[in-house]
């Protein structure tokens, strides 16, 4: 039994007599009603009026609850005979679903009535939802917590630790109890840690990053983050830790895969010089030794380069030696591709790279392109007229800029890149068949550089012989030499193929002979047929006369052809004032060619 006061004017002093009180109550947003030890209804605020449908002056007429409802009377007297309060208590009363919660009121130890708090049903039902919601939350929160890789340690806004997740233990290798709950000053004079990037957040108000040892002798990298409520204030410090053992493992790789990268380069560096060492440049002929002083002069700087000429005549040859003379063969290597021999739909991708799954098939971890893999260095882009129109309008952007992004990418990358092109077709004819366009062929035609055909040429014919013999006997362990014969047949040879050809049949010359001496019987068959080869009287002359007269022959048909040396210079890919020279210097026994 329930220790009651002996009179009940107090609890209506309480509830009834400050009007400040009664304000209070209705506006709660909750219904609340009191009855006395005796049962009689002292006080219903606002909304318990409106949810019992009351609406009798308690000042005026006493009202006994059981009057009202006799089921909850019941439980009403439970309370006052055991003093146990009733939560969620189901009311199914005035019509309307509630659920209330009933407690003693008490001064002084002693019992003077029961306080009713009750809500309709639907909200708890909400709140229920909500809270269920919410404890879902919180799991999906603590599963990511949890699953994180990194260590995560948050502390409140005093700076005292509250949550750890399990890879913090791993990482730290320390009981990660003995933080929760303890604050970060403490555990730093303790030495349990070296400093607290929780204590640099709550100074700073901003993220913080340190290196930090642990008592376990590891030393990890924490960073520090601040959670702020609505009012600007710290409420958490949530840290980030990552064990540094992992990190420097990485920095190492990261060096050593650089290292490595810079010893390839420089190796394929010294591959390519001694290679372009090794096939020396062969310019005898006056129209080479021009060729050569552009070069010589092209190379101090970083001026686009087009080199135009037949199939075979060596154009590559000159890209490297441009490279090879300027100071980028000291900064970057010689990268080149043959535009031709790269399927459309693959060349963009050759030339700027692709990111991860740019498209199928491609390189899981993507490709840098050979725009990049020649930066510092000289890109040499061989049969340029076969690009595709597409992409001749991406490499003119490239060239405004030299700004390039990999195919699937939406990241621009600079690059210092020389740009040397080639063609074997005439690039004018092909603009008016709209197959090349004008605006990227003036970009790239900054430096123009001819190269003649190999034929009109001969004087550079022995030299290239005897560099190719020596190159290939080298290569086969052989010492084969050229019968005298065999060397006048390659002389008046035509050279269709040019440099190419020639170096061919040498080495097939070097390889499949079964002697030293190579006889003119071991020739290729086109070689030794004379419909290729120039018929000269060339009894009692030396090499330098006959090749004089060959010369002779060629600057005629070429003048008969085009109507004048002008013209002819043209197609021959001299100067006029080479064409003039030769014209005047022609002594009477060449006359003839020339008339």
């Amino acid at each position: 039994m329930q220790n009651y006061a002996p009179t009940n004017l107090r609890i209506e002093k309480i509830f009834c007599s400050d009007g400040f009180v009664q304000a209070v109550l209705d506006s709660l947003q909750f219904a609340v009603l009191v009855i006395d030890t005796d049962g009689y209804l002292i006080f219903i605020n606002k909304l318990a009026r409106t949810l019992m449908d009351f609406q009798t002056d308690i000042r005026i007429k006493k009202i006994h609850y059981a009057d009202l409802d006799s089921t909850s009377w019941i439980k009403f007297k439970e309370i006052l005979e055991t003093g146990e309060p009733q939560i969620g208590v189901p009311v199914i009363s005035f019509s309307r679903l509630l659920v209330a919660n009933r407690s003693l009121i008490q001064v002084e130890g002693k019992t003077i009535g029961v306080i009713s708090v009750f809500h309709e049903l639907i909200k708890y039902e909400n709140i229920s939802d909500y809270t269920q919601k919410f404890r879902y939350l919180a799991k999906q929160m603590e599963a990511m917590i949890n699953s994180s890789y990194d260590g995560i340690f948050v502390a409140d806004g005093e700076g005292i630790g509250i949550r750890t997740n399990a890879a913090y233990d791993r990482i730290s290798g320390v009981d990660s109890s003995r933080f929760i709950g303890r604050n970060m000053r403490d555990l730093e004079k303790e030495g349990l840690i070296s400093e607290s990037v929780t204590l640099k957040v709550l100074k700073s108000k901003k993220r913080e990053t340190i290196s930090q040892v642990l008592s376990s002798g590891k030393e990890v990298l924490v960073t520090g983050n601040p959670i702020f409520d609505d009012k600007g204030k710290i409420t958490m410090v949530m840290t980030n830790l990552r064990d540094m053992t992992d990190l420097n493992s990485i920095n190492r790789e990261l060096v050593k895969s650089k290292q490595m990268t810079t010893a390839y380069k420089e190796k394929l560096q010294e591959l390519q010089r001694s290679s372009v060492e090794k096939n020396e440049m062969v310019a005898v002929s006056e129209s080479m030794r021009d060729v050569y002083e552009v070069v010589t002069r092209v190379s101090a700087t970083n001026a686009t380069v087009f080199i135009h000429g037949e199939t075979g005549v060596g154009k590559d040859r000159i890209a490297e030696e441009i490279h090879h003379i300027s100071e980028r063969s000291k900064t970057g290597i010689f990268v080149k591709i043959n535009c031709g021999a790269i399927p459309e739909n693959l060349l963009e991708s050759e030339l700027f790279g692709y990111v991860k799954g740019a498209f199928t098939g491609a390189n899981k971890e993507g490709k840098p392109g050979l725009f990049e893999m020649a930066h510092k260095g000289t890109l040499f882009l061989d049969e340029i007229d076969s690009m595709p129109i597409v992409l001749q309008s991406k490499l003119l952007r490239v060239l405004q800029s030299f700004e390039i992004r990999r195919v699937g990418s939406t990241i621009t990358k600079t690059v210092d890149v020389r740009l040397i092109c080639a063609s074997n077709q005439d690039v004018k004819e092909l603009i008016l068949k709209n197959r090349f366009r004008s605006d990227l062929y003036y970009r790239l035609n900054v430096i123009p550089i001819f190269i003649p055909a190999l034929r009109e040429r001969p004087k550079d014919i022995p030299p290239l012989i005897t560099l190719f013999l020596k190159i290939f006997n080298q290569k086969h362990s052989m010492q084969k030499t050229l019968s005298r014969e065999c060397s006048d047949l390659l002389l008046r040879y035509s050279w269709p193929g040019n440099v190419r050809e020639l170096t061919n049949v040498i080495e097939r010359l070097v390889v499949l002979t079964n002697w030293d001496c190579i006889m003119e019987s071991d020739l290729p068959e086109e070689i030794r047929d004379v419909s290729n080869i120039k018929h000269h009287e060339t009894t009692g002359l030396t090499l330098k006369e006959q090749l004089k007269r060959v010369e002779a022959e060629i600057i005629s048909s070429a003048i008969k052809k085009y109507g004048n040396p002008r013209q002819a210079a043209l197609h021959l890919r001299v100067n006029p004032s080479t064409i003039c020279r030769k014209l005047k210097n022609t002594d009477k026994q060449d006359s003839q060619y020339i008339a």
